[in-house]
């Protein structure tokens, strides 16, 4: 039953939507060709028009206007898409086609390539791209195609960096605003002779914070050097970050967020105890080598090493541990191409060994005031994985009729982790906190794909598609547990994608619409023991996420456009062992995101927008205890190309200066608010020759 209501129900409200947006098409006069391009469904540079699923991509005159400083900056933007900044400024939780959340519902990459193992997955993924100095960035929402596997079950998320130059270019940037934030960076790039080019990319920033104990420094390398043989290509890509937070705590009413939003919140009175840092360090090298020797057939192999690390304090658990995880990659990516008659033929293997370890320190010795278990100071866990990922997979596209084309997919992937403890097996102390023994852990599943393609004109198609996809449980969930969960064993979450869409661009419009239904079964969720208040994680039933995006850009004169991103969501439980068919906590039925740009033509290069970012209100709880309204918020930003040599940037964040939680929740029998920051200003100078 659950296989045929999700379609019937896409399409009778796809429908009526349908004839209206074919109707506006038939009254376009003048039409260009859906000329967008992205990469990241196949590897391979791709027409928008020609692909049967919902992808974006933020061009780069878009991303230098938005002066990205935080991951929110660079997506926020996209229909559908909510990135918040938690209260370490450089972590964030992510929405996309579901609740905003810190589950593994998301493949990151950068520049197609994942930036951590499937099986340690960090919700801070973004913090592991070069966000800062990106050139663009991609977002297929809902499953991934074939070429991806576990995480990629709600986005796929691909920042891009910025390739060679085609001559000589130099440039340095700097800026500062509000809170002590200083930015400087630079880039060099050229091509040379015999089909040889290079880039390199510079960035560091530092911010004292808005609020108490939020200082931030973080730096960004990129780097790339391509060359040709006869018949092949190379490029050697190197990606690298770092970044250190000092972290803030929740504040625990409507009142402190309303007249006290800068204080450090309930952490305060445990600074003295605890220096509440976050960490991220994360470093890539890759090789590819893309080979044309073969007749029909093009073959692309990517080579990588990779290290993350990841450090905090947990600021959310009453007696502050701290933790300190890393993670040793080699990996590899292969896949062939062939271009017969009939379509095009891809078939792939993915493969990775990952050496993972992980220390969790109780730093003093805490004694509880209400809710919880003394925790004695000393190491709570200390563990290694060795963790194996071999993933087969083949893709198709059926060209049916000129203007109908079938696309298939098949992924089946095997994880296997290897567990070793290296402390004492069982509870430490009375905590809660239990140690796993020693075991081996293997999970295998088949993730089939389907859609359909129709080219209604040269400028416009409809499409239909159903995907697979699944995410396996990381290594924290598996080995770092408590007692309340102790017989528990986890199994893969499963999801299903089904989505119909239509897109649409004309001379002066265009238009993207998505419906879409996504099933997630065997929901990995946070309980709560009612006795000794433990959170733990535990298999339960079903998640119901369904919704439409609405993107549209319409040129208005030859100086005035604007680009709407919307989308209306629901995301429920089904049949929830504890919370039935509640919705979710921490998820706004509506979101949205108005953008008004002007480019004077009296002011050559020129570039203002004025934006809006609205998010509808929401349970703080899955038990509906309580709700946040939500908020809305203006910015206004401007990018100023003086001449050849000169550029000027400046932004204006919270215009109103409203104050407004970034997020909210309930747990622990508290409300917690990470209050978003108040009126910032910015500028920004950059100098190219």
């Amino acid at each position: 039953m659950r296989f045929i209501h999700p379609v019937q129900q896409l399409f009778r409200l796809s429908s009526a939507m349908f004839v209206g947006l074919l109707a506006t098409q038939v009254q376009a006069e003048k039409l260009t060709n859906l000329d967008t391009v992205t990469v990241t469904a196949t590897r391979e540079a791709e027409e928008v028009s020609k692909q049967a699923l919902s992808i974006a991509k933020k061009s780069s005159e878009e991303v230098a206007l938005d002066q990205v400083q935080f991951q929110k900056d660079l997506l926020n933007s996209i229909a559908g898409i909510s990135i918040k900044q938690t209260s370490s400024v450089i972590g964030h939780m992510t929405a996309i086609r579901t609740p905003n959340t810190t589950l593994p519902y998301f493949l990151y990459l950068q520049d197609g390539v994942p930036v951590q193992s499937s099986g340690f997955f960090n919700h801070n993924g973004l913090a592991y791209t070069n966000f800062q100095t990106a050139q663009s960035i991609e977002v297929i929402k809902g499953a991934g195609t074939a070429l991806y596997g576990s995480d990629s079950i709600a986005a796929t998320i691909n920042t891009q960096s910025a390739p060679p130059s085609k001559a000589l270019e130099r440039s340095v940037n700097i800026s500062g605003g509000s809170d002590q934030y200083k930015q400087a960076g630079f880039s060099v790039s050229d091509t040379l002779e015999n089909d040889q080019s290079y880039r390199l990319d510079f960035s560091t920033t530092a911010n004292e914070g808005w609020r108490d104990h939020t200082d931030l420094n973080r730096y960004e390398i990129s780097g790339q050097y391509n060359f040709s043989t006869d018949d092949s290509d190379f490029k050697i890509s190197l990606s690298s970050n770092y970044s250190r937070a000092q972290q803030a705590g929740s504040l625990l009413s409507l009142d402190e967020l309303e007249n006290d939003p800068t204080s450090v919140g309930d952490i305060e009175d445990k600074l003295d105890l605890v220096d509440a840092i976050r960490q991220f360090d994360h470093n890539r090298l890759s090789v590819q080598w893309d080979s044309y020797a073969v007749e029909d057939i093009d073959l692309s192999t990517i080579a990588y090493i990779r290290n993350t690390r990841n450090q905090y304090t947990a600021t959310w658990e009453g007696n502050l541990p701290h933790n300190d995880s890393e993670q040793n990659t080699l990996g590899i990516m292969h896949k062939g191409t062939m271009n017969p008659t009939w379509g095009r033929f891809i078939y792939g293997v993915d493969g990775e060994v990952t050496q993972g370890s992980r220390t969790y320190t109780q730093q003093f010795d805490y004694v509880p005031t209400g809710w919880g278990s003394s925790v004695d100071a000393g190491t709570i866990y200390d563990y290694e994985v060795d963790y194996l990922a071999v993933s087969p997979y083949v893709h198709a596209d059926w060209k049916l009729a000129n203007n109908l084309t079938l696309s298939s997919g098949l992924r089946y992937d095997i994880n296997q982790y290897q567990y070793t403890n290296n402390t004492e097996d069982g509870e430490y102390g009375s905590s809660g906190y239990l140690r796993v023994g020693d075991r081996n852990d293997r999970y295998e599943h088949l993730s089939p794909k389907l859609a359909l393609n129709y080219a209604l004109t040269d400028n416009s198609m409809v499409y239909a598609r159903y995907a697979n996809s699944f995410r396996v449980p990381s290594a924290n969930r598996l080995y770092a547990i408590k007692t309340s969960n102790a017989e528990s064993t986890l199994d893969p979450e499963t999801s299903n994608t089904y989505e119909v869409g239509y897109k649409f661009k004309g001379s002066s419009t265009a238009v993207e619409v998505a419906l879409y239904y996504m099933d997630i079964s065997d929901t990995i969720t946070s309980y709560e023991d009612p006795v000794t208040g433990l959170k733990y994680n535990d298999n339960g039933g079903s998640t119901i996420n369904k919704g439409v995006e609405l993107s549209v850009h319409q040129t208005l004169t030859p100086e005035w456009s604007t680009k709407l991103a919307y989308s209306r969501s629901e995301h429920r439980f089904d049949n929830d062992p504890e919370y039935g068919n509640n919705e979710m906590a921490s998820a706004p039925n509506n979101n949205l995101n108005l953008r008004l740009f002007y480019r004077p033509s009296q002011v050559s290069g020129l570039l203002m927008m004025a934006e809006v970012q609205h998010l509808s209100d929401y349970y703080m709880d899955h038990a509906h205890t309580f709700s946040y309204d939500g908020y809305t918020s203006y910015n206004l930003k401007a990018d100023y190309k003086i001449n050849k040599q000169w550029q000027a940037f400046a932004k204006v964040n919270n215009v109103t200066d409203e104050r407004y939680a970034e997020s909210a929740s309930f747990s622990w029998g508290k409300e917690k608010y990470t209050p978003a920051a108040p009126r910032q200003v910015f500028l920004g100078v950059k100098a190219t020759w």
